[in-house]
């Protein structure tokens, strides 16, 4: 009835998140693996150790056998004869997959010849920009009564360094959108720095890892499936044996395989999480941790969970019925003809997110023309250039918008909101908009505090949209980073989660969003296969997605090919002139009693959060996390 947890349990709710604990001097006896040849090291590479004090005489031997390397990839077997090094150098990885789905329409279509759904699944390898090795991967036991529920909500603390992240976002908005005001572009915080910044500006080293012809969807396929990605974990192999006496008096001698894992982790969206660790309890009666695939732990990407709060945002604020309602997602939606964004964010995620990024910057800017009490965006810039620290005095309206108007905040007391829903729903727009923008700003930086920090309460929000599922896999990441993972596993887990593939600082994405760029180089390949497209061939197309991404960036370097990063986008500079114009006009940060939408007659900001029934949350987070510390493997 006893768990173990990384971190102490003393966990205090106003306190940040612990630091990891970092390993003694006197216990650095833990080996590593290494290869030369390999560009990528094979994972977490500090061997759990097995304590055992067997009652009779044993003799024991190391196995030969350990994982591959990625650099193996492509032969999709273990490496064998390699003996355990210690090269000090760290060569931590990590594994994201996704299942890719292709239809492939025949020509000439006949009963025996009809459309082929193909589901099989991809990943890749990216190894950490971090070293970790000092970081202990030493596990402690705690029970449920110890774990402090505190520390998955957002606290004082939290808030408070939220709102100063707001108010650099906000001041850069500023900069960039009031006339006249680009002389101050080199007093803009442009990246947030943490303690990682120079890591992760780091160009990340990706290795493909090819196709598994197995459909994620169907049981006996997904643990097919974590067989063959099992091999790239990090093992070694004792055997011990044992002499015992029969009633004969003959002597019989008995083998125990032991097994030493060092897991790491598997990233992915909720469904292949989900069904990864389904397949791990599928497998939990079997003899070896090898064959339960303990050395796999799951953990939930950013990307598809960032799709998840759109999601959410669109149930708080978009209602296809709303055009007369001035102000609103909608009305605002068909002021500027973007057709493109649909009530289903899934159909649309880009355009709908990029239409959200601009409602939110327009909200911005209105509240700062409120403020400040002139009439337009000209009078705003005249105002700031009157003054005689220009850079001052955006930083002085910054602060006044997110401290009054902007309330994103569990630890706030319950209030009944203003009796202007008008303006309350603009808050509420503001409120979310910029949390959107937060996450995304703390993904581009690979900031896994900020990223964590979001994930409360993107946790809380889930579990007041009603996004079961979503909120679920939410609780699974904080009790991971707090109490189920190691020290070691659970920084990696932070920081771990970004993939840079061009370099540079603020060029970070989520790890499945590369997921998805790689599905789509794929499936634009298997597309010009043309007859050829069999389950072999796609296999061949996958694992030549690495060599060919590098014969073509060779190839435009030589022919002098300009290649950028970032995509092309058109100016918006007319459609948020329109949108600032009409939330002027309709004055929806000016308090005027009794207004209200038709659609949403009864918002409040910061509802979501406040309608959280706390003692409900706190009995149900009991539950989860009894159960998810009974499940959690040891080896973790």
């Amino acid at each position: 009835n006893s768990f173990r947890a990384s971190t102490p349990v003393s966990l205090v709710p106003s306190s940040p998140p612990p630091p990891p604990q970092l390993a003694s001097s006197s216990s650095s006896s833990s080996s590593s693996f290494c290869d030369s040849t390999s560009p990528v090291g094979p994972g977490d590479f500090s061997l759990v150790t097995a304590e055992s004090s067997p009652s009779c005489d044993t003799h024991t031997s190391a196995s030969d056998e350990y994982s591959a390397p990625l650099a193996a990839a492509e032969q999709n077997s273990p490496q064998h004869g390699s003996p355990v090094l210690d090269c000090g150098e760290w060569n931590g990885f990590k594994l994201i997959g996704d299942n890719i789905d292709k239809n492939i329409k025949p020509r000439d279509m006949r009963i025996n010849n009809q459309t082929k759904s193909l589901h099989y699944f991809h990943a890749f390898a990216v190894k950490d920009r971090i070293n970790f090795s000092d970081i202990t991967t030493n596990a402690e036991l705690v029970f449920p009564d110890d774990i402090d529920y505190g520390v998955f909500c957002p606290n004082d603390d939290g808030d408070a360094q939220l709102v100063s992240n707001f108010q650099t976002l906000v001041t850069r908005i500023f900069v960039e959108h009031i006339p006249h005001l680009q002389h101050l572009f080199g007093k803009v915080t442009h990246n947030i720095q943490h303690k990682y910044s120079k890591n992760m500006s780091i160009k990340s080293t990706v290795v493909p890892l090819g196709v598994i012809i197995k459909n994620e969807n169907i049981l006996n396929d997904m643990v097919d499936i974590l067989d063959v990605l099992h091999q790239y974990v990090p093992k070694t192999t004792t055997t011990q044996t044992y002499d015992t006496c029969a009633e004969d008096g003959s002597t019989r001698t008995t083998e125990i395989h032991i097994d030493h894992i060092n897991p790491i982790l598997i990233g992915g969206d909720q469904l292949t999480v989900a069904r990864v660790r389904g397949s791990q309890d599928a497998l939990l009666n079997s003899e070896s941790g090898m064959q339960r695939v303990q050395g796999l732990i799951p953990v939930i990407e950013d990307w598809h969970t960032k799709m998840c709060y759109m999601q959410v945002v669109w149930k708080r604020l978009y209602n296809t019925s709303s055009g007369v309602d001035k102000g609103t997602l909608f009305q605002l939606r068909n002021l500027i003809n973007r057709r493109n964004v649909v009530s289903d964010v899934s159909k649309d995620t880009a355009a709908c997110e990029e239409f959200m990024e601009l409602i939110t910057v327009a909200h911005i800017l209105s509240a700062a023309v409120h403020i400040t009490g002139v009439p337009d965006l000209e009078g705003l810039s005249k105002k700031i250039l009157s003054s005689d620290n220009h850079f001052a005095a955006v930083s002085s309206i910054a602060k006044t918008l997110c401290s009054d108007v902007v309330t994103v905040s569990f630890a706030a007391k319950p209030s009944t909101g203003s009796a202007d829903c008008v303006m309350e729903y603009a808050k509420e727009t503001l409120s979310l908009g910029l949390l959107l923008l937060e996450f995304n700003d703390a993904i581009r930086e690979g900031d896994g505090v900020r990223v964590l920090r979001c994930w409360k309460f993107l946790f809380l929000f889930f579990r007041a949209a009603g996004h079961k599922n979503y909120c679920i896999e939410a609780f699974h990441l904080l009790m991971q980073y707090y109490y189920t993972l190691t020290p070691r596993c659970a920084e990696q887990m932070l920081w771990g989660r970004f993939v840079n593939s061009v370099g540079g600082p603020g060029h970070n994405i989520s790890g499945d969003l590369h997921m998805e760029h790689l599905n789509r180089i794929l499936k634009d390949t298997v597309s010009h296969l043309g007859a050829n497209k069999t389950p072999k061939s796609i296999v061949r197309a996958a694992k030549a997605l690495g060599p060919l991404k590098d014969i073509l960036a060779e190839f435009d370097k030589i022919t002098g090919v300009w290649f950028t990063s970032k995509h092309s986008r058109r100016s918006e500079k007319e459609d948020l002139l329109k949108v600032v114009a009409e939330l002027n006009q309709n004055e929806v940060f000016h308090y005027q009693p009794g207004r209200k939408h038709l659609l949403f007659p009864s918002m409040r900001c910061n509802g979501l959060l406040m309608c959280i029934d706390r003692p409900k949350l706190m009995s149900w987070m009991s539950v989860k996390a009894e159960n998810i510390l009974r499940q959690t493997p040891f080896t973790h």
